[in-house]
Parts: structure tokens; sequence; C-alpha cells
């Protein structure tokens, strides 16, 4: 089939791109300014304190220490998960650079305690931190209530505790956020000593930071770093990320589960197993809701998808199988946790990414196309078979009494089925049919 060469070829630049991706290697300090900090915000679609952003924010701090320039976080979030706001935490209080966080408008929650172990925290006039009582979300009705539980409380008081003594602020206003749910704004804030400085935006608080001397301690070393940024270079989430933080979206993680569930039992009990592939794929993707490595789940599409791709060449089922390896195949590649930050030029990674996005959607299109054939073919020749009285067929293989061969009936090949021994060049008739099999007899017995 002339798609599957298409299909193998595609297989093939997939592999060397991500072959090609695993060498390369690019020094990105070299081709950025010292002088320039990089930025990151907790915003938008990735206010959520969750995996993703925690992630986000590990990518973004390898990326400054690799420059040994200050990371600069812009804060505006309602918080998110402990155990999320725990890595956060202990990341930015290990870092190897200084870390300056900016609350543009709210750091509630779990945001407020993220950023106590930063080295400098700037807050807008009308900003506000605070309000950081545990609660347990229902996940079913989305109904939350307050965690009392001594336990719990007495845990989280002692981690961020340990984060604002380290960085000399106020602890007892920060176990007050936890216990009282107690919620400051602007002056207040740096009164209280929760925070360093007031600032109208994030130009004056990096005018109003600049020739601050802070002390980075890492691995009982102290170094002391001046404050000098003279520009911002902003590290945007990579599309892994955003994607990421789309699919452990509830909503969509439930739309997800929804279709892979029952999308499988609905295979199963119809006996539409050739469907399976495609539900497992929803399942998979569902999986990143949970508690799942997202590097498993990438494997794991990507295994699926070339597993697919190959079965469809050695079963060719008219694009279904391949429809579901590429959209296997494109979302393990777009998952990839490749780090940036670390090894390749976030560009480069982009432009593969984003050549993986056109090139599956393009296949996917064309498999889709395939199928869409397929059916409509398919429908046709329902059409025709409920048509079927004394229609002359011949042979292209040999029938047997209890051996099925084929003959071709108006211009199409079918498995048929005789009571006769019939060769190949004869000319029989059609007399009934079962599903998609013909039942034939030799012309000169009608």
């Amino acid at each position: 089939m002339k798609f599957a060469d298409i299909s193998k070829a595609t297989v093939f630049v997939l592999l060397a791109f991500s072959f090609t991706i695993t060498l390369v290697q690019s020094s990105i300090a070299n081709s950025q300014t010292g002088s320039n900090a990089v930025l990151i915000r907790i915003q938008g679609s990735m206010e959520t304190i969750d995996v993703p952003t925690e992630l986000y924010i590990k990518e973004a701090l390898s990326l400054a220490e690799q420059r040994n320039v200050p990371l600069v976080v812009v804060v505006d979030s309602y918080g998110g998960y402990m155990d999320s706001m725990i890595n956060i935490a202990n990341a930015f209080l290990n870092a190897r650079i200084p870390v300056l966080g900016y609350i543009a408008d709210k750091a509630m929650s779990a945001a407020s305690i993220i950023v106590q172990p930063m080295h400098i925290v700037g807050i807008s006039p009308y900003g506000v931190i605070g309000a950081a009582q545990p609660i347990s979300v229902n996940p079913v009705t989305g109904q939350y209530e307050f965690i009392n539980e001594s336990k719990i409380i007495n845990s989280v008081v002692a981690m961020a505790t340990r984060y604002a003594e380290a960085r000399g602020r106020n602890s007892t206003a920060v176990v007050m956020f936890i216990t009282k749910n107690l919620v400051l704004k602007g002056e207040e804030a740096v009164r209280e000593k929760v925070v360093d400085v007031v600032a109208n935006d994030l130009n004056d608080f990096i005018a109003k930071v600049n020739g601050r001397i802070v002390t980075v301690e890492h691995d009982g070393t102290k170094v002391n770093y001046t404050i000098d940024i003279a520009g911002l270079d902003e590290f945007s989430p990579p599309i892994y990320i955003q994607i990421y933080g789309y699919l452990r979206d509830p909503t969509v993680n439930s739309i997800l589960w929804f279709i892979g569930f029952f999308g499988t039992f609905i295979a199963l009990l119809s006996g539409r197993i050739d469907i399976l592939p495609i539900t497992i794929v929803f399942l998979l993707l569902a999986l990143l809701g949970g508690s799942i490595n997202i590097n498993i789940v990438a494997v794991m599409l990507i295994a699926l998808g070339s597993l697919l791709i190959a079965l469809e060449f050695m079963f060719p089922t008219h694009g279904l199988l391949g429809v579901g390896g590429i959209i296997s195949l494109l979302f393990g590649v777009l998952l990839m946790p490749i780090s940036p930050a670390t090894q390749i030029a976030p560009s480069f990674i982009e432009s593969v990414r984003t050549f993986a996005i056109i090139l599956g959607g393009g296949l996917t299109g064309f498999f889709s196309f395939i199928l869409y054939k397929a059916i409509e073919a398919n429908r046709k020749r329902r059409r025709a078979v409920s048509k079927i009285s004394n229609n002359v067929a011949k042979v292209v293989e040999r029938i047997e009494p209890g051996k099925r061969g084929r003959v071709v009936f108006e211009g199409e090949y079918w498995f048929a089925e005789s009571d006769d021994v019939l060769e190949p060049g004869e000319e029989v008739v059609v007399v009934d049919r079962k599903g998609f099999v013909l039942i034939v007899k030799k012309k000169k017995q009608v």
C-alpha cells in the first residue's frame, strides 16, 4: 500500500529527530548576556502549584544556574498542591543562585509558602499574601474541607518555619498564614517582614533590588552576590509542560478517563478490538492526572505508537491502526521531558516539537481520509450486497466445500463459499450472502 511507504518514511524522520535531540549539545550560556536574569511567571496556565509548574520552575532554575544569573519569579497564584509546594520551596531553598520573587497580585495558600525561601521578595501595593490553611478536595464533587488534623498542620508549620527562618523572615506571621488564615497586603506584609519591599511593578522591583547583596549558601559554602540585573530573558513553559498542564486539568482529565474507560468497555463488549488501541491512548493520557511519572507515560505512548504503525504495515486496517499510532506517537514526542536548560537550545527543541505537531497532524488527517474512504467503501458494499440476486461473479481463488476462496464481483474482491469445487477462471452465480461472504454456485447448476 502506498500510504504504508509514506508512514515508514515518517517514522524514520521522527526517530532521526529524536536521535538528533539526544546528540546535539548547545551552550546556551554563551548565547545570552550574563547580566540578564531569567524570568518566569507563576500565573496564567502555570498559576496552579502542581507538577507541571514544578517542572517549569526546576527547568528555569537549572537554566539560571547554568548561566550563573538570578532567577526572577513573578507570582500571581491562588495556590495548589502540597507535594509540589514542598518540592518547589526546597528547590528555591537550595538554589545556587539568587532567587527573587515579585507578587504581582496574589500569593495565596501554597504560593505564600514557596516565596518564603526566595532570597528577596517584593509585592505590589495592593498585592496580598497568606491564607495557607491546608484543605482537602473531593475529586468527584469539587467540594473542599479545611484540614485541622494536628499531624498535617504541624508538619506544614515546621516546613514553612524553616523556609522563613532561613531567609530571616517573620516565621510567626507565616505560621499564622497556616493556622489562622492570616492575609496581609502590600505595606502590611513588609512591616510584618514576610516580604522585603513594595514595588509598583516588575521594573520598579528590579530597580529597587539592584545593588543589594544576597548570600547564597549551598553544600555548606556561602557566596555573596551583588544583584545587578540589566535585563530579563523570559523563559516560557516548553510545549510538553503546557500540554501536561492541560491534561492534568480536572475537567480534561475526567473526559479522558470517561472516553478511555467506557470506550474500552464498549470495544470489548461489541467485539471491535480494532478500536482498542485508540481507547488505550486515552487511558494513558488520563494517567497523567494521577501520580504516574510523565517520563513513563511518554515512553509508553511512543512504544504503543510505533507498535500500532508497525501493525498497520503488516495487517492493513485501512488506516485505523495508523491513526491511533500517529496520535500516540505524536503525544509521546510532545510529552518528552527533554530539558532545554541543560543540553539543547530551547529554540531547537521547540522547532522539533512544532515539526512533530505539523507532521503528526498531517499524517493523522491522511490516515483519517483513508479510514473515511474505507468506511464509505463498506457502506457501498453493504448497499450492493443487499441487492444480490442471481448475479454472475468470477472465481480467482480455488473454492472447496468448507473452505473459502475469493471471487471478483462487480469489480471488487469478495470471500466466497460454495458446496461445489470451483476453479479459478470459472463463472459462478451469487445466490446468497452471509455478512460479507458470498454464497456461490456453478453457473450451469442454476
